[in-house]
């Protein structure tokens, strides 16, 4: 990044012999630091704020067919969407990879199929209480989540 100084002296030997330059050179360094400092919390922002995926790893060892949705706790997002559900009507292990934001928090609710009374994680509304069924997304995997 170039910065372009705000003040440019038409005579800079004269600013200079009256002191008046140095005072300008320190605050152009300050303001330079600043600027700098700034543009680096804006680019970290940015960053948390694009785009990563993460994959969840359900194995379904309950004896019954099981769906599981998707709920971002820092916004507005439900994986699949539309009042659809991912569908585990097996016992292999299935990945279900999700777009989402770099550092966003999601959290997995899985119940019974035709039953949303039996439930893991946060359950089919995304409302439920849970331990360990929330993970950061950050182009990563989750280890594999056993539904018994």
């Amino acid at each position: 990044m170039q910065f372009v100084p705000l003040v440019r002296p038409l005579f800079e030997s004269q600013i200079f012999s009256t002191g008046l330059g140095e005072t300008m050179r320190k605050f152009s360094t300050i303001l330079a630091v600043v600027l700098a400092a700034f543009t680096m919390l804006l680019g970290s922002s940015a960053h948390t704020q694009s785009p990563h995926n993460i994959t969840f790893k359900f194995k379904s060892d309950y004896q019954y067919k099981v769906q599981v949705k998707f709920f971002s706790k820092d916004r507005n997002v439900v994986w699949p969407g539309g009042g659809q559900a991912y569908n585990l009507d097996d016992s292999q292990v299935h990945d279900i990879k999700l777009n989402c934001l770099g550092g966003e928090k999601i959290c997995y609710g899985g119940w019974v199929t035709g039953n949303a009374k039996l439930y893991w994680g946060v359950g089919a509304d995304g409302k439920r209480g849970c331990e360990n069924c929330c993970f950061t997304c950050n182009n990563n995997m989750t280890p594999v989540l056993r539904l018994n």
